[in-house]
């Protein structure tokens, strides 16, 4: 038994998707978490091995946009999916998918989001929101990190919208409207999907050049923790990456003990545990013990990986 974890983190996509969902009349709508699972961002790591490196909680095969249409596809619902890469035309599809409610919009630039007090902190962070109306040159959303009916100008949206800087971005604008069921789908179908996700995942671990998965993707970020992190991986760590990290391996832990996975739910507890710990040894720049517990992590990623 554990205690599960209710409160802030970086879950703008789920959390824009359940207020999408729920907005459009889904009955029995699963919660943020649940919706995390089904995107398969809590399954699997990832580092690249890039002249300054990153980590990522998550498996190379996943990102919020392909995440966001595996959910609605286990959910058995689907939406209008708009992309493009010029404004004007970008503009008049969202103003058409307002007409049938609320639009999910992005990945944005956190960086061009003028209510956030710090949003010019926050250049070249991804995000997602909800727009609820245009109103003349101003835009109404709710931003699902702290901002509920926030207002920015038209232009400073288009800005923030144009995602080209983001990486795994596709296009310059991406949207999505018109939420609607197309098949019913029970509970229980929809956790069996997401297992078998979940697993694809946990099992498939890329082994370089450049990506690099499983265990070895701990093994390596241990490598360059031990070694004084530069600083935008030291940043990325206590900002993102291990916060995002223990909420995410609890909410996969929540999910495999439904689905009868107890002893993958229990390493999950443990793997959250430690990223929790890891939080706290890296804000003190403690980069000895926060590497070692990196080299515990690459453990539990085996242990979890032989259970599942």
């Amino acid at each position: 038994m554990f205690t599960a974890y209710t409160g802030n983190s970086h879950y703008c996509y789920s959390n824009s998707l359940h207020m999408c969902l729920k907005r459009a009349g889904m009955i029995n709508l699963p919660d943020a978490g649940l919706l995390e699972c089904m995107t398969g961002m809590p399954f699997g790591v990832l580092f690249l091995q890039f002249e300054t490196p990153l980590f990522f909680p998550s498996h190379a095969d996943v990102n919020p946009h392909s995440g966001l249409s595996r959910a609605l596809n286990i959910l058995g619902w689907n939406c209008t999916l708009w992309q493009g890469d010029e404004a004007e035309s970008a503009l008049d599809a969202l103003k058409e998918s307002l007409k049938k409610g609320p639009v999910l919009l992005g990945p944005l630039d956190l960086g061009f989001l003028p209510y956030d007090p710090n949003h010019k902190l926050k250049r070249g962070g991804d995000h997602f929101i909800v727009v609820l109306k245009l109103d003349g040159d101003q835009v109404q959303v709710h931003d699902p990190q702290f901002y509920p009916f926030a207002v920015l100008p038209v232009d400073d949206l288009m800005r923030a919208w144009y995602a080209t800087d983001l990486g795994y971005a596709t296009c310059a604008y991406t949207l999505r409207g018109d939420f609607r069921e197309e098949r019913p789908v029970s509970t229980d179908d929809m956790l069996n999907a997401t297992l078998v996700n979940a697993r694809k995942l946990i099992h498939a671990t890329p082994s370089g050049p450049v990506f690099f998965g499983g265990s070895r993707a701990f093994h390596l970020a241990a490598e360059v923790i031990r070694s004084q992190p530069p600083q935008a991986f030291a940043g990325m760590l206590v900002h993102f990456v291990l916060p995002i990290g223990a909420r995410r391996c609890l909410d996969g832990a929540d999910f495999m003990k439904s689905t009868g996975q107890t002893e993958a739910a229990e390493w999950m507890v443990k793997k959250a545990e430690l990223y929790g710990l890891a939080q706290y040894y890296a804000t003190q720049e403690d980069w000895k013990r926060t590497g070692g517990l990196f080299e515990e992590l690459a453990e539990i990623e085996d242990s979890i990986a032989e259970c599942v």
